[in-house]
This record gives structure tokens, sequence and C-alpha cells, in this order.
């Protein structure tokens, strides 16, 4: 039994796929979700004009905002 080698993406994938990119879901989740590879996943994101932020980046806006609560605690 042949399997395909490539699947195409339905206008509901892409539509799951901005919905999990605009909400912050990580690549990683979105390729576990689509059963692909992550790569594919941020490239076909790219394509259609919403790509997924730069993890650097989030890494930096989440302990921001880790040490903002940390400060925000030691004041309260």
């Amino acid at each position: 039994m042949k399997h395909p080698t490539s699947r195409s993406w339905t206008p509901d994938d892409i539509e799951k796929l901005r919905h999990f990119v605009e909400t912050g879901v990580s690549p990683a989740r979105a390729a576990a979700h689509f059963k692909r590879s992550m790569v594919s996943v941020q490239a076909r994101a790219r394509q259609e004009g919403f790509p997924f932020p730069d993890r650097r980046y989030l890494q930096r806006e989440r302990r921001a905002k880790g040490q903002a609560m940390t400060e925000f605690n030691e004041t309260a």
C-alpha cells in the first residue's frame, strides 16, 4: 500500500493555523496537532502571511513578564 508523500493544506487547516498563531500556540504544538513537521508548519504560516513570532523574542517577553511579577509580589 502506497503512502502519500505530501498532504495538501485545506482551507480549514489554514484557518486553524491562523488561529494558533494569533492565540500564541507554539509551532511545536501546532505541528503536533496537524501531524506535520514543525518546519512545514512554520513555512506554511509564513507563506500565508502570518508567521509565528521569533522564539527568542517570546523568551525575552516571558522573562520580562516574570521579573515584573516577581517585583510586584515583593512590593505587595
